[in-house]
């Protein structure tokens, strides 16, 4: 055989000699090469996970993202805009009244208790009440919750932005009122028997105490829009448990415990004493607390079931 000619067929021939020349030539390349073998046959369809950095992870967007778009959501509405402004005309009214009858509450901090009486909570949780009937309940009648809760976010995460939601509107809200009331009340009867220094202390505490209850209020209204279909049934129950639960505590006082609203006076009350009495305080406080867990474990079980 000549070094310049090359066999067709080298099956069952012998091995080649070092001297030949065809010997050292590389052979023509009919399939795959071991090395991009295994990548053909994975994208192929193959289910074994892949490794490395170029691995596909589930992704989520970063929590303050999210916390900042639920925000937005919840408070950007024209009608958040329309209750916060009734929020802030009612101690305006309040300050009316006390001008005109010139009674015991006729300064700043009295123009406070009234605006967050109970005849006046229903003004004051309506924010709390429409981010919470919105957080679930809207999103099931609009079709898409299923989608939020397959989504990366998860129960946990998703319980965390409506909570914040609600807590945000709760704070909101209060602060409104506190914030009228000193202005109004303060420009038209003055500071009263308390200062300056101490209406503005006992102020703040009210707006933290205001501020929890419609917190524990909003997590049982939020745990509410996550069972139920419509928003209609959250809202109608928040507007009977800020309108109905202080008339029940008038008619039956036992169930004054039991009732977001109950005892709300006795705190005003205690406030406006001197010195302070802050017990019912307390009572009222370690309550909307309890309410709030019990609102945030029912929002667990909801979207954790299989056919929620």
């Amino acid at each position: 055989m000549s070094a310049g000619v090359r066999p067709e067929h080298t099956r069952g021939t012998a091995a080649p000699r070092p001297d030949d020349d065809w010997a050292a030539a590389p052979l023509p390349r009919t399939g795959p090469s071991p090395s991009e073998a295994p990548a053909r046959v994975r994208s192929a369809g193959s289910t074994r996970p892949r490794s490395g950095p170029t691995a596909r992870r589930p992704t989520s967007a970063p929590f303050g993202r999210l916390l900042r778009s639920e925000l937005e959501l919840a408070l950007l509405r024209p009608r958040t805009a329309v209750v916060l402004a009734a929020v802030a005309l009612v101690p305006l009214l309040a300050t009316i009244a006390l001008a005109t009858d010139a009674g015991r509450l006729s300064f700043a901090l009295g123009t406070l208790t009234v605006a967050l009486s109970e005849p006046a909570a229903f003004a004051l949780g309506m924010p709390v009440v429409l981010v919470a009937a919105d957080a679930f309940a809207a999103e099931r009648a609009r079709g898409t919750l299923d989608a939020l809760r397959l989504s990366p976010v998860g129960p946990g995460r998703l319980l965390g932005l409506k909570a914040a939601a609600v807590a945000v509107t709760s704070l909101l809200a209060a602060a409104t009122t506190v914030v009228s009331a000193l202005v109004c009340g303060g420009l038209a009867l003055g500071a009263g028997p308390f200062g300056a220094g101490a209406t503005v202390a006992r102020a703040l505490v009210l707006t933290g105490w205001a501020a929890l209850q419609l917190c524990g209020l909003g997590m049982l209204l939020l745990a509410m829009s996550a069972l139920v279909r419509r928003p209609a049934g959250v809202v109608a129950t928040g507007l009977a448990a800020l309108t109905v639960a202080p008339l029940a505590t008038v008619l039956w006082e036992p169930i004054a415990p039991v009732l977001p609203s109950g005892h709300w006076h006795e705190v005003l009350a205690g406030v406006l004493a001197v010195p302070a009495d802050p017990s019912a305080l307390w009572a009222t406080t370690a309550r909307a607390a309890g309410f709030a867990l019990a609102g945030a474990g029912a929002v667990v079980f909801a979207l954790t079931r299989r056919d929620g």
